[in-house]
């Protein structure tokens, strides 16, 4: 599997507003809009640009959501990290072969992404990607609605 780099990180946060606030002043950086994604995802966040890596703050949409009760569950953090891959089916086999479960694909824009389940890495969601384009996907597609739902293979 070649990974050709770090394209973002995922952070969990209870109050959406306040984390934007927090790191927009620590760090200096301007987040997107809040992007609302749909059905399957049921989370809202926001991304922003940190010298070419990727930084997605998310939170529940809803109460009863999934992501509501993952931060209830595991209080707020890191979840994941992002990894831009030159081929994502050759990565998935390999992960596969070494019995890592890929948990769902997404399309978002013109990316595809894979998620391995947290569970077969230490507690931390990695997601791989690929694109074409040389800036982070969350540049490109800001992640507006998380992408079409793919089931994993």
């Amino acid at each position: 599997m070649k990974i050709e780099g770090v394209d973002h990180i995922h952070v969990g946060v209870k109050d959406l507003d306040k984390a934007v606030a927090f790191f927009s002043d620590l760090l200096g950086i301007n987040f997107s809009e809040d992007i609302t994604s749909d059905g399957e995802g049921d989370a809202r966040g926001t991304v922003a640009n940190v010298r070419g890596v990727g930084l997605e703050l998310v939170s529940g949409k809803t109460p009863d959501g999934w992501m509501s009760k993952l931060l209830e569950k595991r209080g707020e953090g890191c979840y994941g990290i992002s990894l831009k891959v030159s081929d994502i089916d050759e990565a998935i086999a390999e992960l596969q072969a070494r019995g890592l479960r890929i948990i769902r694909r997404t399309v978002v824009g013109n990316a595809i992404e894979a998620h391995i389940h947290p569970k077969d890495t230490y507690g931390i969601m990695i997601e791989l990607c690929q694109y074409e384009d040389q800036v982070p996907i969350v540049n490109q597609a800001l992640h507006k609605a998380y992408g079409k739902y793919v089931p994993g293979k």
